[in-house]
């Protein structure tokens, strides 16, 4: 990738085929593809890359088992096939997960409806190239699998598979795939406006939020992928447009591996025909998500104490003696799915036909019986849009508004642009799966040369693929930075200065929420190390200590800390 100032000069000197407003999955797999056609692109975002929903999911990658209640066939089937060739091309990122749903006494018909929806599941995954089945599974192993489940409502489990990532990384992976095919991506550039010629946008005008001046790019085609802020940006061009994006909200706690003991990841059935991941995530447990409507700031969702508590007794009817309560919880995080709602029709069906997930005096209106497919549209001055769709498959999305751009924008639809290649492209810097088990073993060596523990090795495998070894060699060069950042986690000091020399992460929140995961997997830990992050950061960006203390305070406030975790203060 490179650098601000690098693209600031650029963007001054040429016109663009694309702007695409929205650096989430979408956007990013957008530019990708775009720039694998061999059309000139940049990527903007308001904020920093994922900083919306795309870093606030499951962090599965899925064939939407539940969707199949809803009946969404095809979307299920499309889902499954993309799974699959994610999982090949990025093999360090995307791996395959084992999940168990546990049976309980006294439900006969859930249980049938469970085993039909699972082999159904299993039909559309085998053709779509995956061999692995659901079987069905004794009681004790279930038990064994997940000793913390209360034995005497066990009769046994299901266990099927689906795929885990790191939502964020991923999105990082995506754009710096584009950026190697001649993309440009850029944060914290938020449009403010747009410039018309002939009934098509030609200019996207722009506030650097990160030195306050005006920027220009000007441009052939405009892609809104914007996610929920979607009908705010195409009000830009007319304040007359209405809502085509209902939010709705997810969220998410974590706790401690010890809190809760399991082997597997858990698929728990919930009230309202709802259902609850258990699943273990950087050596921690997620748990999640929630799934209500949405009417407040999209800027900066939190999670509330009714859901987080919501969260606790779903898992809490499962559990053994060991109950979970607030205490347990490390860290929260709550998303807002743009769905393609169509505005105020889909508000009041929703309220019709959503159930109400009683947790005390909240009674949220659930949004599982809205549609998770996505919809492209066309906005005024040619732009075009796309809400909904999922984390899994943003490669699907992204060829289909291509299509659009190419319908729209014949000038664009050069021969090479009409073949989508990223079917092949590897995500992670690999160039084929050879090479992904030549490097991965070559950083694994060098990595015991330098004394580095093996979950951090793994750590960086996962987190950063092929460019592990750039990590690698900051270490060679400082051995000091070979430092734990949190003490639980493995990630360490050497991944500061490579994601702000090589990932733009201007912020203290870009590295500890995006980059690095700590400020999702433990709140306290997280802002304890913060001053030690900063003053690395300071040193590379040369703050001065006024930004400093703007950093430290900001990070406070993004993480989202609940009443009783308050007491972790910034020193």
């Amino acid at each position: 990738m490179k650098t601000r100032e690098q693209i600031l000069e650029l963007a001054s000197l040429r016109e663009f085929d694309l702007v695409i407003i929205g650096g989430g999955v979408v956007g990013a797999g957008i530019a990708q593809d775009a720039a694998c056609r061999g059309l000139s692109v940049i990527v903007i975002d308001k904020d920093d890359f994922a900083s919306g929903t795309s870093s606030r999911t499951t962090k599965l990658i899925h064939g939407g088992l539940r969707y199949l209640e809803q009946l969404h066939f095809k979307l299920t089937s499309e889902l499954c096939r993309e799974r699959a060739l994610l999982e090949s091309l990025a093999p360090h990122l995307i791996r395959d997960f084992s999940f168990v749903l546990p049976l309980s006494k006294g439900h006969p018909f859930f249980q049938l409806k469970a085993s039909l929806g699972l082999t159904l599941y299993d039909l559309l995954s085998f053709t779509a190239g995956q061999s692995q089945r659901h079987k069905r599974i004794s009681r004790k192993e279930v038990l064994e699998s997940a000793p913390a489940l209360e034995d005497s409502q066990i009769i046994g489990g299901l266990r099927f598979h689906d795929a885990i990532t790191d939502d964020a990384r991923l999105v990082l992976e995506v754009i710096k795939s584009a950026c190697a095919s001649g993309a440009h991506a850029i944060n914290y550039m938020e449009a403010t406006g747009f410039g018309i010629e002939n009934h098509r946008i030609n200019r996207v005008e722009c506030r650097d939020r990160y030195s306050g001046r005006k920027v220009v790019f000007r441009c052939k085609a405009c892609i809104n992928a914007t996610g929920v802020w979607s009908d705010g940006v195409t009000r830009l061009l007319d304040k007359r447009w209405g809502n085509r994006v209902l939010p709705s909200k997810g969220v998410h706690i974590v706790v401690p591996q010890s809190a809760f003991e399991t082997n597997t990841a858990l698929f728990l059935p919930a009230p309202g025909k709802r259902y609850v991941f258990v699943v273990p995530w950087q050596r921690a447990l997620m748990i999640g998500p929630t799934d209500t409507l949405y009417k407040d700031d999209i800027n900066n969702p939190m999670a509330n104490a009714d859901e987080v508590d919501y969260l606790l007794t779903v898992v809490n009817s499962y559990n053994g003696q060991r109950r979970l309560n607030r205490s347990d919880v490390t860290a929260t995080w709550a998303g807002l799915r743009p769905l393609a709602g169509h505005g105020e029709p889909a508000l009041r069906q929703a309220d019709r036909e959503g159930l109400a997930v009683k947790n005390g005096n909240a009674a949220p209106t659930v949004t599982g019986n809205i549609s998770r497919e996505h919809e492209i549209f066309d906005g005024p001055g040619g732009m075009i849009g796309v809400v909904g769709g999922k984390l899994t498959n943003y490669r699907i999305m992204a060829n289909q508004v291509l299509e659009r751009v190419f319908e729209l924008f014949p000038q664009l639809a050069a021969v090479d642009a009409k073949i989508s290649r990223t079917k092949r492209m590897m995500l992670g810097g690999w160039l084929d799966k050879q090479d992904f088990l030549t490097s991965t073993a070559q950083i694994s060596t060098k990595a015991r040369k330098l004394s580095i523990e093996p979950a951090t090795i793994d750590h960086l495998t996962a987190s950063y693929g092929k460019d592990a070894l750039a990590v690698l060699d900051i270490i060679e060069k400082e051995p000091t930075l070979n430092e734990r950042i949190c003490p639980d986690f493995p990630p360490i000091m050497a991944e500061i200065p490579y994601c702000v020399n090589k990932e733009m992460a201007v912020s203290l929140e870009d590295l500890l929420a995006r980059r690095i995961r700590l400020a999702q997997l433990h709140h306290r830990q997280c802002l304890e190390a913060a001053p030690k992050v900063t003053q690395l950061m300071q040193q590379l960006l040369g703050w001065d200590d006024t930004r400093v203390a703007a950093e430290l305070s900001a990070l406070q406030y993004s993480v989202g800390m609940l009443p009783w975790q308050q007491d972790a203060v910034l020193q």
